[in-house]
Formats: C-alpha cells, sequence, structure tokens
C-alpha cells in the first residue's frame, strides 16, 4: 500500500487534543512530535468552526506541518460487529454486510456509513469484521478538518491502531491479545486475534487526578469487559493483555489486571517499528498505529473511502467508454497525421515564401522588361500608310489638266502610349496631318475638289486662306489642310484597283513637288 513520507493523526475527545506527527519509511515509523492538550473549558466541543481553529492554532504551535491527516473516531461512536455472511464473492459483500449489521446498529442504519474488513473465509461463507459510524459524526469531522486546514487522509477507529500495533509486536501469537488503551478521559478494549479485532467495547472514566484512583476504575472497567467478551466469545482465547496510556495508570494497573485474568500482562512502553526519539507517547499509541497501517500492508477501515458495491453499469460504461476511447484514439491518430502533414506544408510553404521573395525582384524585372517591350512595340504602331493617303486623295482629284498639286506634305501628332487598365489594352492615338498645295484651272474646279474631300468623310479639311489668282501653271492657286485617323478596310478596297495601274495618269501626273510623308 503506497503511503506519504509524512502524515500526522488526531484525536479529538471530550478533554483532549492528541495529535501526532511522524515520517514514514519503508519498515518503520519515526515520531517527530507529539502533541496532548486539554480542551479549554469555554469551548464547546459541539461548535466544528470553533474547534477547529484552537486545533489549527494548537497545532502551528506545535510546529505540525500541513500534511495528509488520519482522524481517529472513538469506539463509543462507533458500532462494530463481526459478521459471517453467507457468500464469497467480493462484489457482494458490500450490500450484505450494510443489511446484516443494520439490524443490529444503535443508530439510523440509513445514514450510516458502513465500512469492513476481511478476517476469513472458507467454501461458502465470509467472516468480516463490519463498523458503522453515523454521517453525522463524520460531517462533524470534515467540518472541523475544514476549519482547522486540515486535509484528511483517512477516517477511521482510534481501536484499529491499536490492533495494528499488537499485530506487528506478536505476529506469531496463536492467542488473543486484549488491548487496555487508557486515553485520559476513557479507556478502550480490543481483543486482537490474527490481526484483526474479535471484540471491542469502550467506557468513561471519571476525572480524577488520582492515578491510583484512576488504575482502580480501569480495574473495574477491565472486569465488565471481560465478562462481556466471556458472553459473546464461546472459548477463552485471550492469552496476554497490554496496557498503554499514562505510564502512573498504567503501572498501577498491570498487577490487577494480572490477577483478574491470569494472563501475561505488560505495560507497551516501545514498539520495535516505531522510533520515539524521546517524545512522550502515553496517550498516543493507537495514533502511532493507525500511521503504521499502512506499512504493514493489511487491510483497514476508512470512513471517508468505505467499501461499496460495484456499479451494475459499469461494464457497460466501460465498453462505450473504451469504444469511445477507441475512436478518440482514431481520432487523434489522424489528427497526429493531419497535424504532422500540416507541419510538412508549413515548411514548405516557408521554404516557398523565401524562394519567392528571392526570386520575387526578378520576376519584377522581367515584368517590366516585357512592358518596356511591348510599349516599344506600340510606338511602332503609330504610323501611316502614306501612299494609301495619296492614293485615296488622288480618287477625288479632277484631271491633270484640271487641277494639279505643286507639294504635299504629311506629318503624325503623336504624344504617348496609353494603357487601359480596365480593358488590359495599349492604344498609340495619333492623327494623321496632310497640307495640300496645288493650282486649279477656275474656282468651281477647287470647290469641287474641296466637296469631294468633305464627303468623303475620311479626312477633315481645313484652308490656310482663301483661294486666290495667280498660279504658276494654273490660275487659282489653293491651300489645304487635312487631318484623318487611320483608313478603313473598306475604303483600301476601293483603291485596290488604282494601286494594280501604275501608268495611271492621276497618279504618274498629278502630284509634283514634295509628294510623300514626313513622319
Amino acid at each position: 500500500m503506497a503511503s506519504d513520507p509524512e502524515a500526522i493523526a488526531i484525536d479529538i475527545g471530550r478533554r483532549k487534543l492528541r495529535a501526532l506527527y511522524a515520517a514514514r519509511t519503508r519498515s518503520k515509523l519515526i515520531v517527530k512530535r507529539v502533541l496532548v492538550e486539554p480542551i479549554p473549558e469555554t469551548l464547546s466541543i459541539d461548535d466544528a468552526a470553533a474547534l477547529g481553529a484552537w486545533v489549527d492554532d494548537c497545532l502551528i504551535k506545535a510546529k505540525f506541518p500541513k500534511v495528509k491527516t488520519t482522524i481517529a473516531i472513538p469506539r463509543e461512536r462507533v458500532g462494530l460487529k463481526r459478521l459471517v455472511i453467507p457468500t464469497i464473492v467480493e462484489d457482494e459483500l458490500p450490500d450484505m454486510v450494510r443489511i446484516a449489521l443494520s439490524r443490529d446498529l444503535p443508530f439510523d442504519a440509513d445514514t450510516a456509513v458502513i465500512d469492513y474488513v476481511i478476517i476469513e473465509s472458507d467454501e461458502a461463507h465470509t467472516t468480516v469484521l463490519a463498523v458503522a459510524v453515523p454521517q453525522e459524526v463524520l460531517d462533524f469531522q470534515r467540518q472541523l478538518a475544514d476549519a482547522a486546514g486540515i486535509s484528511i487522509d483517512r477516517i477511521s477507529m482510534r481501536n484499529m491502531g491499536s490492533a495494528a500495533l499488537l499485530e506487528s509486536l506478536y505476529k506469531s501469537s496463536l492467542q488473543g491479545i486484549l488491548a487496555i488503551d487508557i486515553t485520559g478521559e476513557g479507556v478502550e478494549f480490543s481483543v486482537v486475534l490474527d490481526g484483526t479485532i474479535r471484540f471491542a467495547r469502550a467506557a468513561e472514566l471519571p476525572h480524577l487526578d488520582d492515578a491510583t484512583g484512576s488504575a482502580n476504575a480501569v480495574v473495574t472497567e477491565t472486569r465488565r469487559t471481560w465478562m462481556s467478551y466471556r458472553i459473546v466469545e464461546e472459548s477463552n482465547v485471550v492469552g496476554r493483555a497490554v496496557i498503554f496510556g499514562d505510564l502512573d495508570i498504567c503501572d498501577k494497573t498491570a498487577g490487577p489486571v494480572h490477577e483478574l485474568l491470569s494472563v501475561t500482562t505488560e505495560v507497551l512502553k516501545n514498539h520495535p517499528l516505531v522510533k520515539c526519539n524521546a517524545e512522550d507517547m502515553d496517550g498516543v499509541w493507537p495514533l502511532a498505529g493507525l500511521l503504521l497501517e499502512p506499512l504493514l500492508d493489511v487491510q483497514t477501515i476508512d470512513f471517508a473511502q468505505p467499501r461499496k458495491a460495484p456499479d451494475i453499469a459499469a461494464r457497460k460504461r466501460k465498453r462505450i467508454l473504451t469504444t469511445v476511447g477507441a475512436i478518440a484514439i482514431v481520432f487523434f491518430a489522424l489528427w497526429t497525421m493531419a497535424n504532422v502533414s500540416l507541419k510538412n506544408l508549413q515548411a514548405q510553404e516557408q521554404e516557398l515564401s523565401k524562394e519567392r521573395k528571392t526570386l520575387y525582384p526578378d520576376r519584377l524585372r522581367f515584368k517590366r522588361d516585357v512592358l518596356k517591350l511591348k510599349h516599344a512595340r506600340q510606338w511602332e504602331l503609330a504610323n501611316a500608310d502614306w501612299l494609301e493617303h495619296l492614293i485615296q486623295l488622288s480618287t477625288v482629284m479632277p484631271s491633270p489638266d484640271q487641277l494639279v498639286m505643286d507639294s504635299w506634305v504629311g506629318s503624325l501628332e503623336f504624344s504617348k502610349v496609353q494603357y487601359d487598365k480596365k480593358k488590359k489594352l495599349w492604344s498609340t492615338p495619333h492623327e494623321v496631318r496632310i497640307v495640300v498645295d496645288g493650282e486649279a484651272r477656275d474656282q468651281i474646279t477647287v470647290d469641287a475638289f474641296r466637296d469631294a474631300l468633305v464627303q468623303g468623310k475620311l479626312y477633315t479639311l481645313s484652308s490656310s486662306g482663301p483661294d486666290k489668282a495667280g498660279g504658276r501653271r494654273l490660275d487659282y492657286k489653293f491651300t489645304y489642310r487635312l487631318g484623318a485617323e487611320e483608313i478603313p478596310e473598306s475604303a483600301k478596297k476601293n483603291t485596290e484597283k488604282v494601286r494594280q495601274e501604275p501608268k495611271n495618269k492621276a497618279v504618274a501626273h498629278r502630284t509634283s513637288g514634295d509628294a510623300g510623308g514626313n513622319e
């Protein structure tokens, strides 16, 4: 049984507080401090909060640490009986023990907390030592512990500590041992056989300052106990009596008890498993036994965590929980795999991100070069088919004997390349400018030529001045400024025939001077 290395046991009686602080090794109990303190008469022992606060103050003054504590309950508050249960199935014992013990309890069995230890079993029966305590007693102890700042480890009987001491001291004894525990305000009797209590009784002692008087009271109660025990038990199995408590009272009690019982009688002054370190153990030996129990690998009574019947639906719940656990493990495995995969992807993402940051300037440089190239190519598109414009003019010109051109100057008006972000299109908006100087035979011919240009809708026309007489070859001089955009394909088709007639006089003879485009 696992146990904490350090522990405290306390017993709060009607008149005294007894406490023991000890360290536990694998095989021994090392007592560090012992506290026996009278309870002030002004303090109500029924007030859990006030009593707990006083206990806390006493423990602090005695330099007791805040470690897990075993609380001892006196025999007078506990119902105890040895029972023979007609079953050997451990799962059936809790309910059957409760039913069997409830018949003989002097208090309400429905609210009682019951625990037991197994003494022996045969093919059909199990013998147990069953103990019960009222629920209000445990509630009082828990309230007191809360008020004292105590962390409860176990709640047990003081008699169980006496039994643990005697069992470890007389392991090879084949006879029962009568433990007489003189607490200082009462006396508790326990008959211990094979490590378990066969019989237990408690009696209150008068509050006497005289050790002899107290010893006589103990002997009287011993006689009563012995008579009660002989009535319950069929045979006399007691072969030894051990007395522990106040040494003055114990020494005065040993002789009369020996004469009464006719058995070996001794006073417990030391124990091979308990190292006292010069601490006075009067009145606290059973507390040492309670702290010694976890080292002896024996069954113990614990009202804080009593044995209970197994939950009938536990197996079903266990199967369900097992299934749920298996599903959870599968999901956890999948989650783990997904998490590993995610981490790998995140690592790849980081690597790619680093690579992107490295290559991003090159990408921008490449994109910039592409845009420059597109921009340069778009600049090249800003051009005009000057020959086509010349042919278009020649198609509407009168015959050479009616009108001739002295000069023909073409130019482009173009500022920049444009890009439409919405349409994602490049454009090179430009306009063709043509200045035509010529001479005509008369004003009618000039007007007809102007009307033909206007009606053709390819050009916008303006004059630099009025037409006037005085030409070198023909009578009227004129100067026209033409504006145009790109020539439509439909207009180009109409001039294909002109392109295929290199001997056409309209082209060969009607132009002169600077015939051509100047970009």
